[in-house]
């Protein structure tokens, strides 16, 4: 058989060099499309973040005004147990608080003072140990 000639032998050559182009070219735009889709994700997780630390940032803000009300409930009921006529000292033993911490709770609440209705705060126990055997004796009766 003959050999084949030349020029088809360049169109043989030419077809399968556009054959292979169309193979990368096909690749190159899957790979484009494949990008697109990772930057589209990319921005969506981003967007998600976004909303998710806003939804967040409102939860934490809630529970700090939540907070704050118990807190100043909790202030109010130390108040309410000052008004009854009890010291400071034996309120501060019953509920375990450091004077500090009571002073705290009561401007917690707005009062840290006795209430306006007339009632004035008996005076400190004279010592530790009056402090504590108040509190027992109220433990025991309780």
């Amino acid at each position: 058989m003959a050999a084949p000639r030349k020029s088809a032998q360049q169109v043989a050559a030419r077809e399968k060099a556009r054959a292979k182009a169309q193979e990368l070219t096909e690749r190159h735009e899957r790979l484009i499309d494949l990008a697109a889709e990772f930057f589209e994700q990319e921005q969506q997780a981003e967007q998600i973040r976004t909303e998710a630390q806003e939804r967040a940032d409102a939860i934490l803000a809630k529970a700090e005004e939540d907070a704050e009300a118990a807190a100043k409930e909790a202030g109010a009921k130390v108040q309410q147990m000052l008004d009854t006529g009890e010291s400071r000292a034996a309120v501060a033993a019953r509920l375990g608080l450091s004077p500090a911490e009571l002073k705290r709770a009561l401007e917690g609440a707005g009062t840290s003072s006795p209430s306006s209705e007339g009632r004035t705060e008996p005076a400190l126990a004279e010592t530790a140990d009056d402090v504590a055997e108040q509190v027992a004796a109220e433990t025991k009766a309780a």
